[in-house]
């Protein structure tokens, strides 16, 4: 007889291997290592995922479609480019942000799982949609690609995951929200939305 789910089971088992997945490492975890944290037993683990990479995919989609849905949701209300822009810096990222397992997943050795690849084309054809609706109709961002753009994303979305990483990590005197300071102070330099 097929085991029933339940689903508090399969979240306990998400939550406890984000945070062995985020403090001993993807490659270091092992199935007994969840077992062992979550106090269920092998076959319990199975019941839910067929392996360790289907748990580091769960986690990863699961918790970027959740904010992902509360950013669309909030920047669905909002009336102008500016508002939505708001959102998205002044949501997006402090929410991330406070998610430490999640950023240390997200930069790992589990980054082969995680689809970084797609959550970056999504936010660039967010941000992209927004820019160009913002300015001067057909002409969008003069001079401004899309693979510009999504590069200028990359290399702040990783930036900022990385600087938070390490700042928690070391004794650098940054916080957090210094870093959500300083994206808004570009924020306001590049795209003039005020925060």
């Amino acid at each position: 007889m097929a085991r029933e789910k339940d689903e508090n089971k399969r979240i306990a088992v998400l939550q406890s291997s984000k945070l062995l997945f985020s403090s001993k490492g993807f490659m270091n975890t092992s199935i007994a290592d969840i077992v062992r944290e979550t106090g269920m037993s092998v076959g319990t683990i199975y019941t839910y995922f067929k392996s360790k990479d289907e748990i580091v995919r769960a986690i990863v989609e699961e918790g970027w479609s959740s904010l992902y849905s509360r950013i669309e949701a909030a920047m669905a209300g909002a009336q102008s480019v500016q508002d939505k822009l708001k959102l998205l810096i002044g949501g997006f990222f402090p929410e991330l942000l406070q998610d430490l397992p999640l950023i240390h997943i997200l930069l790992s050795e589990a980054i082969d799982y995680t689809r970084l690849e797609e959550k970056v084309e999504r936010i660039t054809d967010l941000v992209f949609t927004l820019l160009k609706s913002d300015r001067a109709g057909a002409e969008g961002w003069p001079g401004v690609s899309r693979q510009m753009l999504r590069t200028g994303l990359i290399v702040i979305f990783l930036g900022v995951l990385n600087a938070v990483k390490i700042a928690r990590r070391s004794s650098l005197g940054i916080r957090s929200e210094d870093i959500l300071g300083f994206v808004e102070f570009m924020a306001r330099g590049s795209l003039g939305v005020q925060l």
